[in-house]
């Protein structure tokens, strides 16, 4: 296990996977969680970081902030803290491994913040893989809480407690929420540049398919929509052996 900083001077635990040859990787992944869990995502990526390593291509996965064995609170974070802490992610890995191109994986949260990411940086990475990615913020934690009624606050919560709780071991604050009103990242799919995969399990009933099925029209016609039967997480050989023929293209 390893760290490195983020762009505000906080601890991020990772983990670096290397190729076993030795050799300098040329292509490099960064691994990004889904809320609530850690880097590990419930045993899915040290599954695809040992297959790309296999292939030659180094990756690192990291514990958000506020999370896992990395420094900061859940209630403090903000979207665009998680933002800047996927740059500091593809800086470091490509600082320690030398790879010319980097890739970018984020799944269900962090794969709306992966699509985001890559529409306002086009052209910084490689390749990018959304995992049954959450596209519409504001709808998953304003239009669907019990706590927003007409898009504003309708409990006395925030006030008193600082944050309220999105699902068990999530939290939010108030600059995360107000953030979501404006950090649209289905608003932004027709500026991404990367070839994008996106794998989406057909029977999630927490992320719907049709929100993939609508975000793959407006990408370039060479990206592709990958679909699950069942739950994404549940198929994790077959959702590795997808990332991994997506990052490993043309090798």
């Amino acid at each position: 296990m390893g760290s490195f900083w983020s762009l505000d001077g906080l601890r991020l635990a990772g983990t670096l996977t290397l190729p076993p040859s030795g050799r300098p990787p040329r292509k490099a992944v960064v691994l990004a969680h889904s809320e609530g869990v850690d880097r590990d995502e419930n045993g899915l990526f040290p599954l695809i970081a040992d297959a790309l390593a296999a292939e030659g291509v180094a990756s690192l996965r990291f514990d958000h902030r506020g999370h896992g064995d990395s420094a900061g609170t859940q209630e403090e974070r903000t979207l665009t803290e998680h933002l800047n802490d996927l740059r500091a992610a593809v800086e470091h890995v490509r600082s320690e491994t030398g790879a010319r191109r980097v890739s970018l994986v984020g799944n269900r949260f962090s794969g709306g913040l992966a699509a985001f990411y890559a529409a306002r940086r086009p052209t910084e990475l490689d390749r990018l893989v959304l995992l049954t990615p959450q596209l519409n913020f504001k709808g998953d934690y304003i239009d669907q809480n019990r706590n927003w009624v007409a898009g504003r606050l309708a409990t006395p919560l925030l006030a008193e407690v600082g944050h309220l709780e999105h699902a068990p071991g999530i939290r939010h604050g108030r600059a995360f929420l107000n953030e979501a009103f404006w950090v649209r990242p289905s608003f932004v799919f027709g500026e991404i540049l990367p070839p994008t995969l996106i794998v989406h399990g057909t029977k999630d009933d927490r992320v719907p398919i049709e929100s993939s099925r609508a975000a793959v029209r407006r990408l370039k016609a060479d990206d592709v929509l990958v679909e699950v039967d069942g739950i994404g997480e549940e198929n994790k050989d077959f959702v590795t052996e997808q990332v991994v023929d997506w990052i490993t293209f043309g090798e």
